[in-house]
């Protein structure tokens, strides 16, 4: 599967000449200890050796919880001899599973030797953008920075902590009924200025981006890719938009 991947994302890269990426990511099996550090350098060796034989660019290893993990992950990607990038999903309570604050967790992986640090996944724009500033001012290598398209709030930091009324009972909509709660491309392209504004350089979404987000955030600092044809402009004559107006126009 990771063969067949990355061939096929190495074929949109020369077409569109772009960088390619390998990815590794947290494992969930890693406590900390010798036997789960040695089965999880395995896993991250067999990965990373298969991006280098596709030649990438660069390796990401993202999504971790645990720092010690992602200096793990880091070690191989380093011993490989390529660029690192490592972003962290922060907790509810706005640590890592040590219990480090995010800028700390980032610098001590800047030192290890990261290209880029940042964070990824868990948490929407506006509690992923707070915790970005005090990254920005901790490191001096590139900030990255992927938040799920999701509204969470301070009562409801990460998208796995929504709970919905359902009659009588509270549930969680994680993972599969998140949809009332998904950010609009409108929110995404503010998120991507204000996070520009702060000094991140590597902006991209998580679990549930889709084209449109991505174009806004394109769109957001300066870009116009292909698909920006199909943008919703609210200036243009309303016939070019709808030729079929007259079947939605309020009879009143």
């Amino acid at each position: 599967m990771n063969r067949a991947a990355l061939a096929i994302a190495g074929e949109v890269a020369r077409e569109t000449r772009t960088l390619l990426a390998g990815n590794i990511c947290n494992t969930n099996v890693f406590v900390d200890d010798r036997e789960t550090r040695m089965a999880v350098r395995a896993m991250f060796a067999e990965q990373v050796a298969l991006a280098l034989e596709a030649e990438v660019d660069f390796v990401i290893a993202e999504t971790f919880i645990w720092v010690e993990e992602a200096l793990l992950a880091l070690e191989v990607i380093k011993d490989g001899g390529g660029p690192a990038v490592v972003t962290l999903a922060i907790l509810r309570n706005g640590t890592t599973g040590e219990g480090w604050q995010p800028e700390e967790a980032c610098r001590r992986l800047e030192a290890a030797g990261a290209d880029v640090v940042g964070l990824n996944c868990i948490r929407g724009p506006d509690t992923m953008l707070p915790l970005l500033e005090s990254v920005r001012a901790a490191v001096g290598c590139h900030v990255a920075a992927l938040p799920v398209p999701y509204r969470t709030d301070a009562a409801h930091p990460t998208f796995q902590s929504f709970r919905v009324r359902n009659g009588a009972a509270t549930t969680n909509p994680f993972p599969a009924a998140l949809e009332p709660f998904a950010c609009t491309r409108y929110d995404v392209a503010e998120f991507t200025r204000q996070a520009s504004d702060l000094g991140v350089r590597y902006l991209g979404l998580c679990c549930g981006g889709a084209p449109h987000h991505v174009r806004s955030m394109a769109e957001a600092l300066g870009r116009t890719p292909p698909a920006s044809r199909y943008t919703f402009d609210p200036t243009a004559p309303r016939a070019s938009r709808d030729t079929r107006s007259d079947l939605y126009d309020d009879p009143r």
